[in-house]
């Protein structure tokens, strides 16, 4: 089930090809402006780490918006004729809503996986400790497929469940400095590092990046925590759309 999953969600082209290459413009677009223009990043650093700070800045943006590979599939099926139809065989529910998760994180996470090695070889992005790096990616990628489940089954349509992703989606970079720089206090340096998911998955790479396994991990537990709760939080939901 799960590879029927990812051979239907492959079939969506061009919605593929923008969550790959417009990252990668927006890469290079922020990279070269930095280079060129004597500007300040939000990010704090310089040189080659601010482009590996680019790239998975990017990379976990596009990730919130690659959520609507599970959430609108589950929506064709749940909230459509073809409920009765679904619910009328064998299948269970909770089994088909975890087949469509499974695949779209799978999807999600190549993607987030082609951003990064073709920043890696054509762009020549330094990645310290890539392993763990593209670890944190995946557990981001869970989270933020998660989310946009949970949010689906919350409004009961795609369109509501895109609205809020789209403004998460819009909001939380800024807030990591990835676009340009906060006001210099130390409110905005804990939102900064600690106040969204995406800015704990960010701060969580930048420590993997300079050997800091321990404050990477300490980091990562607020996001393994959310990631159970949407998980447990599934079970009821899928419960009520059933009947």
């Amino acid at each position: 089930m799960i590879l029927f999953h990812i051979r239907r969600s492959l079939k969506d082209l061009i919605g593929h090809a923008t969550l790959i290459l417009f990252p990668l413009i927006l890469i290079f677009f922020f990279d070269y402006l930095y280079k060129t223009i004597d500007i300040q990043t939000g990010m704090e650093v310089e040189g080659q780490q601010r482009l590996a700070l680019l790239v998975i800045g990017f990379a976990l943006t596009f990730q919130i918006y690659g959520a609507a590979l599970s959430f609108e599939t589950l929506a064709a099926d749940f909230y459509s004729p073809m409920h009765d139809r679904l619910f009328a065989s064998p299948v269970e529910g909770r089994s088909l809503v975890l087949s469509v998760l499974l695949s779209g994180t799978v999807v999600s996470f190549l993607q987030s996986l082609v951003i990064v090695l073709f920043s890696f070889i054509v762009m020549g992005a330094s990645i310290p400790s890539l392993f763990v790096v593209l670890v944190i990616l995946l557990v981001s990628v869970l989270f933020n497929q998660l989310l946009g489940t949970v949010l689906l089954f919350l409004v009961g349509t795609s369109k509501a469940a895109n609205v809020v992703t789209t403004i998460y989606g819009s909001v939380v970079p800024m807030l990591v400095g990835l676009y340009f720089p906060l006001p210099d206090s130390a409110l905005f340096r804990v939102i900064r590092l600690y106040g969204t998911p995406m800015s704990l998955a960010n701060t969580a790479s930048i420590r993997a990046m300079e050997g800091d396994y321990g404050s990477m991990a300490l980091v990562m537990l607020p996001i393994a925590v959310i990631v159970v709760l949407l998980f447990v939080s599934l079970k009821p939901l899928v419960r009520r759309i059933e009947v």
